[in-house]
C-alpha cells in the first residue's frame, strides 16, 4: 500500500511523542529529521555533530530531508521511516556507523543494508597514518571535510560515487523509490561536532539540492526501541 505525506508525517509525530528525544539533543531547524537509533548508533558525537550543524542554520531547505548518522543496527521502525521517506520523495542522509564495529555487527549491519534497501559495502578499511586525511566530496559541491580514520568502502552497484578517499568509494548517491538515498561510508558527524567548515558546507549543499520534490516538516526523531502499535556531476 502507497505511503503517502500525510501518513508518513503522522508517523513521525507518533514516534516523537512515544519516545522522548535525549536532553542533549539540539532543537531540530525546519525541513530535516534526524533520525536517533539511540544505543544502536555507534558514534555519539555523530548525532551531535549534525544537530549543532542544523541548529546553526537559517533556512528551511525546499525539501525534507532524512539525516541517519552512524547507523550500526536499523530496527524495523528506523527502516519504515527511511522507505516511507523515500516513498514519497524525500532525500535519505544514510551515514554507516559500521567502520568500526566488530565482525558480527557488522555482518548484520551490511545485511540490513543489502536486503531492505539494496545497499552493498564493503569490509571496513583503516585509513591511518596518512598525509592526507580528508575525503574528497564531488557532489552537490565540491568539499574536503576531514575522515574519520577508519571507512566503510561502497560496493559495486547503480548510483553515483560522490565521494573517494585514497580511491576508495565512500558516498553514493541514487534514486530510489520517487527520492533520493545517500549513503556515507566515511561518518561525517565528528567533523561536523568539531566545526570542520567544509563538513558544514557540503551538509548544507545536501540540504539545499534540489533532486527531490517533497518537503517535510522538522523533527528530532528517536527510535531507541520499537515503538508498538562513476562521480556525479556537481
Amino acid at each position: 500500500m502507497a505511503i503517502t505525506r500525510r501518513r508518513f508525517l503522522g508517523s513521525a509525530a507518533g514516534a516523537v511523542w512515544s519516545l522522548a528525544p535525549p536532553p542533549w539533543a539540539a532543537a531540530p531547524g525546519p525541513g530535516w529529521l534526524v533520525l536517533d537509533l539511540g544505543k544502536r548508533c555507534s558514534l555519539r558525537e555523530s548525532v551531535a555533530g549534525y544537530q549543532s550543524a542544523l541548529a546553526g542554520m537559517r533556512a528551511a531547505p525546499r525539501y525534507g530531508v532524512v539525516i541517519v548518522p552512524a547507523a550500526l543496527e536499523m530496527l524495523p521502525p528506523a527502516i519504515r521511516t527511511i522507505v516511507s521517506c523515500l516513498h514519497t520523495g524525500g532525500t535519505v542522509l544514510l551515514e554507516s556507523g559500521a567502520a568500526y564495529a566488530d565482525a558480527p555487527e557488522f555482518h548484520d549491519h551490511r545485511d540490513v543494508l543489502w536486503n531492505r534497501l539494496q545497499v552493498r559495502i564493503e569490509e571496513p578499511v583503516q585509513l591511518w597514518p596518512r598525509a592526507v586525511p580528508y575525503v574528497d566530496y564531488t557532489w552537490p559541491c565540491a568539499a574536503t571535510p576531514r575522515d574519520f580514520s577508519r571507512v566503510v568502502p561502497i560496493g559495486e552497484q547503480p548510483g553515483d560515487i560522490i565521494g573517494w578517499v585514497d580511491g576508495l568509494p565512500i558516498a553514493l548517491k541514487r534514486p530510489s523509490g520517487r527520492g533520493t538515498l545517500i549513503v556515507l561510508g566515511s561518518p561525517l558527524g565528528p567533523a561536523l561536532w568539531a566545526g570542520d567548515v567544509d563538513a558544514r558546507r557540503w551538509l548544507a549543499c545536501v540540504l539545499f539540492q534540489s533532486d527531490t520534490p517533497w518537503r517535510s516538516r522538522s523533527r528530532h526523531l528517536d527510535v531507541t526501541e520499537p515503538s508498538p502499535g562513476k562521480r556525479a556531476e556537481a
